[in-house]
Formats: structure tokens, sequence, C-alpha cells
């Protein structure tokens, strides 16, 4: 579900980049920002055009791959009966035309009005959209450029929401949301009264596990976690990994009630007989 609010063409006073193209329109936002940008670590493979796609980023940690992947999983299923919604993990987002070092590398984006299907990176430019949402986990190596350098550049690039998820601990909360109000200025997103926090861009809400709302499975979650809920029925979207150990706990269940009733009617059988 999306937001009616108009969606700003970019920061007023930056010059900037077109929210509806990516090229530029003023001040290269990568200079002014470059702090905040990703840099390819060798060895670093690139398109045709000569833009990278896949380098030799050193893998972060199981917590934060499970985060990420139940993020990407989450959402793609959410959003599976859609043609215009992109998502996607850990893809490079190019947001200056002909400039390769404006690069961005969210953990997780969503896209409306982008199709859903493989792309080696996200150009803003020719997607006619820069993401609508972006979600950053921190890590021990980079927490404060997530939280500190990164939003003035999403924010001066128009994406509507930056949410960051803190599962080491380094913020007062685990949970920072950032949402652009009418003139393009990133506001805090404020908690819910019943906890949790709410995302226009998704119509979702973000909630944490240890909010007593009894979702958190002990058996398949370790560590500190996340999980998107459907405010309107109170859905917990499921990670693939619990529907996947959930299933075969019910039928290793269903096989134990079976076999409990075939060596019952066996008794009963040769008690008749």
């Amino acid at each position: 579900m999306m937001s009616d609010q108009p969606l700003p063409s970019a920061t007023p006073g930056t010059g900037g980049v077109s929210r509806a193209t990516g090229t530029d329109s003023g001040p290269s936002l990568a200079r002014l920002h470059s702090r905040a940008l990703y840099r390819p670590v060798p060895p670093v493979e690139c398109d045709d055009d000569g833009y990278p796609y896949r380098d030799g980023k050193p893998v972060e940690s199981t917590l934060h791959d499970d985060l990420r992947t139940y993020a990407l999983t989450a959402l793609r299923a959410r959003y599976a009966g859609r043609d215009d919604v992109f998502v996607a993990a850990d893809l490079g987002l190019f947001f200056e035309r002909g400039n390769r070092k404006a690069l961005l590398a969210p953990d997780v984006l969503v896209s409306f009005g982008v199709a859903q299907e493989h792309k080696n990176s996200y150009k803003a430019w020719e997607e006619g959209t820069v993401p609508d949402y972006v979600l950053e986990l921190l890590s021990p190596r980079t927490w404060r450029r997530d939280v500190v350098v990164k939003p003035p550049l999403y924010e001066a690039i128009g994406v509507r929401e930056y949410w960051v998820f803190d599962p080491i601990g380094k913020l007062p909360g685990p949970v920072v949301g950032r949402r652009l109000d009418a003139a393009g200025v990133y506001r805090p997103v404020e908690e819910l009264p019943g906890g949790g926090y709410h995302s226009d861009v998704l119509g979702l809400d973000l909630i944490v596990h240890d909010d007593g709302l009894g979702f958190r499975d002990p058996e398949i979650v370790r560590g500190n976690g996340f999980r998107f809920r459907d405010p309107e029925t109170g859905e917990i979207l499921p990670d693939h990994v619990e529907v996947v150990a959930q299933r075969n706990r019910e039928a290793a269940a269903r096989q134990a009630a079976e076999a409990r009733v075939a060596e019952l009617e066996k008794l009963l059988h040769q008690a008749k007989s």
C-alpha cells in the first residue's frame, strides 16, 4: 500500500538528482556526500557500460545474512501478485548517470513501479525512479556510516523511507525509521503505541523479536531480529526457514498420529480374531 502523498523531486537547495530520472540536475550529490558512497572491494566485475556489479565484499555475520534474507524473501512473497514492485538485497544503486562512483549498496531496497526482474544493478535513470524504501542492517564495521553519513544522501536523492535495524546493540533502540515530509526532509517515524513501527511505503509494521508479540520460534531464530506485520490482519510475514521447519513438524506429527491409529486398528483386529 502506497501513500497518496506526492513524491518530492529532491531535497530543496541541493540541486541534486531528479527523483523521476536519476539524472544530474545540479551539483553532484555523489561529490557532496562522498563519504556515504559504496566503494567496491577488488576484484570487481563491471557491465558493458563500465558500471561495477559484483565485487569481493567480505561476508557479513550469519545474523546479518539471516535478517537480510528474511526481509528479501518476505517482501518478495508479499508482492508476488504484483508485477510493478521490485525487491532486491545487496544490489548496487547508481543515482547519477555517467558517474560510476555514485554508488550505494543498501541491504534491502524496494521500488514501486519497477518490474521484478533480473538486474545486475539498479540504475535510477533507466528505472525512472530511485527506490521508495531502503533498509540497512547495522554491522560493527559500517554502523556509523549507516546511522550518520548515509541518511542525508538518501534524503537528497528522494528515497521516501530510510530504515535502520540494529542487531548489534549500538543504538538506544533497535529501530530507526525516517520518512520524507512534504518538503522532502526526513522526519523520524514514531513508535506505535502497541510496539513496532509503521512503514507508509510498504503498508507494513516492523516489529522486533523481543517485544512480547509471541511470534518468535526459539528453535529456529537466533539472536536479535525483526519481522514485518500486516497491520490490517495482524499476520506476521513468515520466515521461509521457519515455515519449512513448521511444515516438517506438522508432517512428523501427522505421521506419528497415523502410525498410532494404524497400531490401534491392528490391535483391535487382533482382539476380534
